[in-house]
């Protein structure tokens, strides 16, 4: 099949160096042009490519080479910062909004808060090498905040005042990763067309006896992040 011959193409080139970590391809017309294809057999081949994360397209600019993925142990990184700095990458964490919220049934549940309750929810865009890959939603009891000394949403600080006050020592005792689709508030800050499917991962981090302080979710592009799921007895 022709599709496959043109991704084929594609890929040896950027596994040889030809087109750089980040570089944009060129345009789909010119690719098409180049390959002597239709745009719709071209699209299918740069789709085979996004899906084995070679390759990812941003909405109003085009087709990029991916980067190298960020390894994530979601048993053992709760900060996605402090990952970064480990892997020696160049991030940036950017909030979007953080508000009081009613807890929804799940988060009572998963949060084990009465009913009525109110958590701090905070909304981050995550790039990492110049990249936005991802929005991280965060939930936090509202009575375990012992300070509002940090509703600026300096994200960092108040997790890091959470792990002192309840004695955080990596254990998570829920973990949940899927795949959805984008929601439109995610689409548009991750640039992406609406429909796009992203990693949906889980978290809910707990005390030494077990008592769960902080639910997050994130929501990643599938060629930005690599899981490595395991738990260090």
């Amino acid at each position: 099949m022709q599709y496959l011959t043109i991704k084929d193409a594609i890929e040896e080139q950027i596994d040889t160096g030809m087109f750089e970590a980040g570089q944009k391809l060129p345009s789909e017309r010119t690719l098409a042009e180049t390959f002597a294809t239709t745009r719709i057999t071209l699209r299918e081949a740069l789709n085979h490519l996004a899906l084995s994360g070679k390759i990812y397209k941003e909405e109003r600019r085009g087709w990029f080479v991916s980067t190298a993925k960020l390894i994530f142990n979601p048993m053992q990184g709760i900060d996605i910062a402090d990952v970064c700095k480990e892997q020696k990458r160049r991030f940036q964490i950017e909030e979007l909004y953080s508000n009081r919220l009613l807890a929804t049934k799940e988060m009572l549940t998963v949060l084990k808060l009465s009913p009525f309750s109110y958590v701090k929810q905070q909304v981050f865009l995550i790039h990492i090498d110049g990249r936005r890959v991802a929005v991280q939603y965060r939930y936090i009891p509202e009575e375990m905040i012992v300070s509002s000394s940090h509703d600026s949403g300096e994200q960092s600080d108040l997790l890091a005042q959470l792990m002192n006050q309840f004695g955080y020592e990596s254990i998570i005792h829920d973990i949940d990763v899927g795949v959805l689709p984008a929601s439109q508030l995610e689409s548009d800050a991750l640039n992406l067309s609406s429909g796009s499917m992203l990693l949906s991962i889980n978290q809910v981090a707990c005390n030494k006896s077990r008592i769960p302080f902080l639910l997050q979710t994130i929501r990643c592009c599938h060629d930005a992040v690599k899981l490595k799921i395991s738990q260090i007895v």
